[in-house]
């Protein structure tokens, strides 16, 4: 067989030339694969599942967009790779994320009408013998409040921290491996909100919660931030928790001094989300898992890649 006749024709080869026109001289990473692929996929998904999703047709064809101004922005890098360009190319990721997540709101139940809750919830009972968010009431003290809401804050800076240090030490390429492995996390877990969408203890159990938690800064501040960046659902696993361990997993793979510094932070967030009610005990827990699964897999993902570069690796 000729290699022409592999070649697509018609339409679909049309579309193929054209893509390797204008974008064929980009030198794409796993981490662009992985994001342009969520968003793709994201966005088809909601064509065939879309119940209770407003102005569901829109959907795809902004994803659409979404893709194709990834696209634009990687050639406009390949063109003039300056030195402000390549850090946004390394760390765009990290600025979609709010977006990514803000519109999960509108679509954690869009394949399946229903909510897991009772699962969790008895889950919870199962594994601990009580509701955890109810029965850390006791230990309620304004100190540990706030102790508590500083590490559920330090989420934040786990991107940063971990990104930035190996990034400005001139380490380029293994910051852009690290964002492929948060990505991969990320998209792994924004994905399973739609197969199991669960809501908070926040929400579910909030007759349950009688004691009004006490803080200062940090209390103040989540309440804050939660108050305007959180969703329904998007619970089980918890993404923040599953974030923050690949992330100092790939810290210790990295650079393992930042790593040592971030893990007891890293079980800090676990332990925050829960106390701060804000997730489910399983939650946490299996935030913890799937952190480390998706880091394991994320991390054979760039070793097959290595290989097919150097087959003597």
């Amino acid at each position: 067989m000729k290699g022409d006749d592999l070649k697509p024709k018609g339409i679909a080869g049309f579309f193929v030339r054209m893509f390797k026109t204008r974008y064929g001289q980009i030198s794409f990473h796993l981490m662009d694969y992985t994001v342009m692929s969520y968003v793709f996929f994201l966005g088809f998904l909601v064509i065939p599942f879309h119940h209770d999703v407003s102005h569901w047709g829109l959907y795809f064809p902004i994803h659409l967009v979404l893709v194709f101004l990834i696209l634009e922005f990687l050639r406009w890098y390949t063109k003039k790779p300056t030195k402000i360009l390549h850090f946004f190319r390394t760390f765009y990721p990290a600025f979609a994320l709010p977006f990514a997540w803000s519109e999960l709101n509108n679509l954690v139940t869009m394949i399946f009408p229903y909510w897991a809750n009772d699962f969790v919830v008895n889950l919870d009972i199962r594994i601990f013998g009580v509701h955890p968010t109810v029965w850390v009431e006791k230990l309620f003290r304004p100190w540990l409040t706030e102790l508590m809401n500083f590490f559920y804050a330090s989420y934040f800076l786990f991107i940063p921290i971990a990104g930035l240090s190996l990034y400005f030490r001139g380490r380029k390429e293994e910051s852009i491996d690290f964002m492929f492995l948060v990505s991969f996390t990320y998209s792994v877990s924004f994905i399973l909100f739609l197969f199991f969408p669960a809501e908070g203890p926040w929400v579910i159990l909030k007759n349950l919660h009688t004691v009004k938690p006490t803080g200062g800064f940090f209390l103040k501040l989540n309440q804050f931030v939660e108050g305007r960046g959180s969703i329904r659902g998007g619970c089980f696993p918890s993404s923040h928790v599953a974030a923050v361990f690949t992330i100092v997993w790939a810290t210790f793979r990295y650079q393992w001094k930042v790593g040592i510094v971030l893990l007891p932070f890293a079980f800090g967030v676990a332990t925050a989300t829960v106390y701060c009610r804000y997730h489910h005990g399983v939650d946490a827990l299996s935030g913890i898992i799937l952190g480390t699964i998706l880091y394991g897999v994320g991390i054979l993902i760039l070793k097959q890649r290595d290989r097919r570069k150097n087959p003597e690796l």
